[in-house]
Formats: C-alpha cells, structure tokens, sequence
C-alpha cells in the first residue's frame, strides 16, 4: 500500500516538474524562480544520465548492443 502511494506521488511529482519546464519554454521565469528550475533541470538530467550507465552496464553484454543502439533505448524507451 505504501509503495503504492509513492509511485503515484513520484509519478505525479514528475508530470508538475516536466510542466515547469515546458511552461519555462513559453513563460520565461526569472529570479530565484528560474535558478530553482535551472537546478532542477541539471538534477533532472544527471539522474537520467546516471540511469543511463546504469541500465548499459547491467544490458549491455547481455543485448549485445552498440553504443549507438543503446543511446534510443535508453533515453526514449524504443
């Protein structure tokens, strides 16, 4: 029941910090707001990067795939 409720909660957290970043797109934030979104995006991107040499590491010699190969799969799930 737990787990539950924190995947939901992670998940929903994730759909309001992706919606900030797009709404930055269009409605540029400034001051302590924009470096708190700035922070947020490298946080974002490390864990994804972090993530990434994670899975290639655990798949890699399994899948036998290429470095080339593994970057969609990872980052875009195809």
């Amino acid at each position: 029941l737990m787990m539950k409720f924190f995947s939901h909660f992670a998940k929903a957290l994730m759909i309001i910090i992706w919606g900030l970043f797009i709404a930055n797109l269009f409605f540029r934030v400034t001051g302590k707001a924009a470096l708190a979104i700035y922070f947020l995006l490298d946080f974002v991107v490390a864990m994804h990067d972090i993530q990434l040499l994670v899975n290639y590491a655990a798949f890699a010699e399994k899948l036998k795939i290429t470095k080339k190969e593994g970057f969609p799969i990872i980052y875009f799930r195809v």
